[in-house]
């Protein structure tokens, strides 16, 4: 098979999905106006995020503040114009129920997939069938060559999910990632070349 070559192609060309539909989720770009329902669900799970979100989260009062959140959704849309960072949130009828974001390298075709899933959410399998949506959506929408996350070790939520994916672990980064204690702990990386892997998915994107 003849190696690729980088694609001189214009971000902008890619539409994104308004709305990715699963059987039980809308996965959607956030807006303003979602700020509140985000404040709830980050102000719940803050504790269960901070060991693997400390460096990007705020304090407790500003993830469960919504002007606060409101400024970074705000952030969020204006690098979802830009093409920099895709993210969608994750709604369970009405309620938001976490958020999964495709960062990525346009000229390689390659995606870095990052997530978060509220507490009360959990062993639900809501976080697999968003990120399985989420894969589908950038290979048949975006046109990926490759989708990579990762984890630190100690995240076992996080390993159980590659593994119920398909994911391929493709490297182990001694002392990767730090915890907010300043605790260096091991890294994981895994990656996704074919959409043949994942769990079947009913999907639909409008």
């Amino acid at each position: 098979m003849p190696l690729p070559y980088v694609r001189l192609v214009d971000p902008a060309s890619y539409l994104l999905p308004d709305i990715v539909r699963t059987p039980r989720l809308q996965l959607r770009p956030p807006t303003v106006e979602d700020a509140a329902a985000v404040a709830q669900a980050r102000g719940e799970s803050y504790a269960e995020l901070l060991p693997w979100f400390h460096q990007i989260m705020g304090q407790p009062s500003q993830e469960h503040d919504a002007r606060w959140q409101s400024e970074r959704l705000a952030q969020a849309a204006e690098a979802a114009q830009r093409r920099e960072r895709l993210s969608y949130l994750a709604w369970a009828s009405s309620a938001c129920i976490g958020g999964v974001d495709l960062i990525p390298v346009w000229r390689r075709g390659q995606f870095r997939l990052s997530y978060w899933m509220r507490s009360s959410a959990s062993g639900q399998g809501y976080g697999a069938e968003a990120v399985n949506a989420m894969i589908r959506t950038a290979f048949e929408v975006l046109d990926a060559r490759l989708v990579t996350t990762g984890h630190a070790v100690p995240n076992t939520a996080s390993a159980r999910l590659a593994q119920k994916l398909g994911f391929r672990k493709i490297a182990h980064q001694p002392l990767g990632c730090e915890l907010p204690d300043g605790l260096l702990v091991d890294g994981i990386a895994y990656a996704i070349e074919d959409i043949a892997v994942l769990p079947p998915l009913e999907i639909s994107w409008a």
